[in-house]
């Protein structure tokens, strides 16, 4: 059972206390009671005494070696995580005294934190490590392709009109996909980073979406899939949300274009506007390919592909749906997809109306 180091004190006190009440006791026994009784009562009064003083005399003892035990226990433990971090815990219900019980609750409380913070560093470590090797592949990838055409046209592939301009082609599509890469790479270093500032502003979303679907069109178009835009509100509703424009245009137009390369021949996407409460609710649904549905949770990784093969023919970094990702969750909302395999995806997310 717990017990206060202020208690046992007292109780010292209070044995002391006992003994000086003892003491006078004995005094005014030997004031009022015959002679021949003195040497009984001064024998009993030591004896009480004698007791008394032992029975302190171990309870310190114990105290004591207690006191040691426990401060060596909370030394080492606290020593242990100043080095390195611990996983050990203190027993708590083997420290008996409240005041070193407050303390070694404090230490398991630090030596639980500490180890959340090192399992987070591992992952963070592991995600760099990931990163890197992630940029390191795509990276070579394309140069390395560029590097074999040009040496095979150097080589003497120039002299044959149909090669040279085949491989300059083919140059020219591995430098603007690395282009890409790098640019994408920036863009999700600045976000992660705070370095890209939000400038949020109400503004009219059915005009702006119109605007994103006339841009975008004419990649819809020779790609051979159509592109429409579906307000879902009254005519009389207000359509303005708030966010950043420029930032929300860049997420909608990765979404879009995304929907469109991952389609089918004479497939479709329809973007849309819904209006419900206080939110606007945007979604890019398309009749494409589909994503499996072991890899909708990974979707929004970065580099991470459902078709390695597919995404590099059509030109992704592998980085613009965890780019939308931020640039979402930047203005206090979520991305959400939900996709039949073989049969398209639909991806949605809210902004705060005006």
């Amino acid at each position: 059972m717990a017990s206060t180091l202020h208690a046992q004190t007292k109780q010292h006190e209070y044995a002391f206390i006992g003994v000086v009440a003892l003491l006078f006791c004995t005094l005014f026994l030997l004031l009022f009671l015959p002679a021949k009784l003195h040497l009984v009562v001064v024998a009993v009064a030591l004896l009480i005494a004698g007791a008394v003083g032992v029975w302190a005399l171990l309870r310190h003892r114990r105290l004591s070696r207690q006191l040691e035990t426990q401060m060596q226990v909370l030394a080492e433990t606290a020593l242990e995580l100043a080095r390195r971090g611990t996983e050990k815990q203190i027993d708590l219900p083997a420290i008996p005294l409240v005041e070193l019980r407050a303390i070694a609750e404090a230490i398991n409380t630090l030596a639980e934190r500490a180890k959340g913070d090192i399992a987070e560093m591992k992952r963070l470590e592991r995600v760099r490590s990931e990163f890197l090797g992630n940029v390191s592949h795509e990276l070579r990838t394309p140069i390395f392709s560029v590097q074999g055409y040009l040496e095979t046209l150097i080589d003497g592939a120039m002299d044959d009109p149909n090669v040279r301009e085949d491989f300059l082609n083919k140059a020219h599509h591995n430098v603007l996909r690395l282009h890409t890469l790098l640019t994408d790479l920036i863009e999700i270093s600045r976000i992660e980073s705070g370095e890209m500032r939000m400038s949020f502003r109400y503004f009219d979303a059915d005009a702006f979406l119109r605007s994103i679907i006339a841009e975008l069109q004419p990649t819809a178009q020779i790609a051979g899939v159509g592109l429409s835009y579906q307000p879902a509100f009254n005519a009389g509703d207000n359509p303005e949300v708030l966010g950043d424009r420029d930032r929300i245009k860049q997420a909608l137009a990765n979404l879009i274009e995304n929907a469109i390369k991952y389609n089918k021949p004479n497939g479709s996407v329809t973007v849309s506007l819904e209006l419900v409460g206080k939110r606007g609710v945007f979604r890019v649904a398309d009749t494409g390919i589909g994503i499996p549905e072991g890899d909708v949770g990974r979707i929004f990784e970065r580099f991470y592909r459902v078709s390695k093969d597919r995404s590099r023919a059509v030109g992704g970094s592998g980085l613009g749906l965890a780019i939308v990702k931020h640039i979402i969750e930047a203005h206090g909302s979520a991305i959400t997809v939900s996709s039949t395999y073989g049969k398209g995806s639909t991806f949605s997310f809210w902004l705060k109306r005006g």
